[in-house]
């Protein structure tokens, strides 16, 4: 029953803040590096409803992200391809694949005091979380166009990206990722001056909500990265041609207002 299912998930709760607690005070005492149970949260319930931004909102943010190229790939990502901040966070180019117009998910960024570099990059919590998605090709060439201007930065500083070398980072070689929770801090700040109101958040909701109107509700989950949806082995190496709609879709939805 519904009593019986929120019992259990309090009870879930419970102990994790039980192990939690005592692994923090161990991590402080020197026993162990850092409190594990930071990688490790309990799903939250149901809150309130996002607010969820409307196309011609979507393209006023885009409109005033000019100046701003590196930050509207990122936001660009997180609206055509639905990922999650922390997602988009813990993307590195070798997870990149721009001449098959492809992107894999395999990872997050969590941030925490008790992490050893305050920050970690964690592997999905399921087998839907890690998934391979089409991009647009207005996408692919705004992402080829922050590589030159990633590497070009490595280079006049007299170095070159790392191999594992992250899309958005806040060092030249790559190595430290962008901050989920410091881009937060920035997209309100923008939408704020915009006079919108959704979160960060939000786009990936807009995605979802877009795509329910013209591509099938197993397409949006494949692509939001979560339900129950199964995913089959092969399914890993290609992407659906429904999936390549998807991401044409949500390119030109968002690029209606440049052509007008």
């Amino acid at each position: 029953s519904a009593s019986d299912r929120r019992l259990s998930a309090n009870r879930v709760r419970d102990v994790h803040v039980i192990l939690s607690g005592a692994l923090g005070m161990a991590a402080r005492w020197g026993w162990i590096p850092f409190n594990p149970a930071l990688m490790a949260r309990p799903a939250g319930g149901k809150g309130k409803p996002r607010p969820v931004p409307i196309p011609d909102q979507v393209r006023e943010l885009f409109a005033a992200l000019t100046d701003e190229p590196d930050f509207a790939v990122f936001l660009r990502l997180s609206t055509t391809a639905g990922l999650r901040p922390s997602e988009v966070c813990a993307l590195r180019w070798v997870d990149l694949d721009l001449d098959a117009a492809t992107v894999t998910i395999n990872g997050s960024i969590v941030t925490a005091k008790g992490l050893p570099q305050k920050y970690a990059r964690k592997l999905p919590k399921s087998v839907h979380g890690e998934r391979l998605l089409a991009l647009d090709a207005a996408t692919v060439e705004l992402l080829r166009e922050h590589r030159a201007r990633c590497e070009q930065l490595a280079e006049q500083l007299g170095g070159r990206l790392d191999p594992q070398a992250y899309v958005f980072a806040r060092t030249p070689d790559g190595r430290t990722p962008w901050r989920p929770d410091t881009v937060s801090k920035r997209f309100t700040a923008l939408v704020r001056r915009l006079g919108h109101d959704y979160t960060l958040y939000g786009l990936r909701h807009f995605m979802a909500t877009q795509l329910g109107a013209v591509a099938e509700a197993g397409t949006v989950r494949e692509r939001m990265g979560h339900g129950s949806l199964a995913v089959t082995s092969g399914y890993m190496h290609r992407v659906s041609e429904a999936d390549r709609a998807a991401a044409k879709y949500m390119g030109a939805l968002i690029d209606t207002e440049a052509r007008q």
